[in-house]
């Protein structure tokens, strides 16, 4: 969802209000697909292991850390 707001155009506060809302429901949507994947992620984990193989994290990724809402 791309917001179409023409610059220099004052938001009334319906406007305002359903952008937010539209926001805050959006926020949810990614909050919960990080979510799905961080499980998604453990779980592949946890096969390779019980499949024989050997994982370790990576202390110094950087990477990971940009997609942490826990924080």
């Amino acid at each position: 969802m791309f917001m179409d707001i023409k610059v220099g155009v004052i938001m009334d506060r319906q406007f305002y209000k359903e952008e937010l809302g539209n926001m805050i429901a959006e926020n949810a949507k990614l909050k919960q697909q990080v979510l799905d994947l961080t499980l998604e992620n453990a779980e592949l984990k946890d096969k390779v292991l019980d499949l024989g193989g050997e994982y370790e994290e990576d202390k110094d990724d950087r990477q990971l850390d940009l997609f942490n809402v826990s924080k």
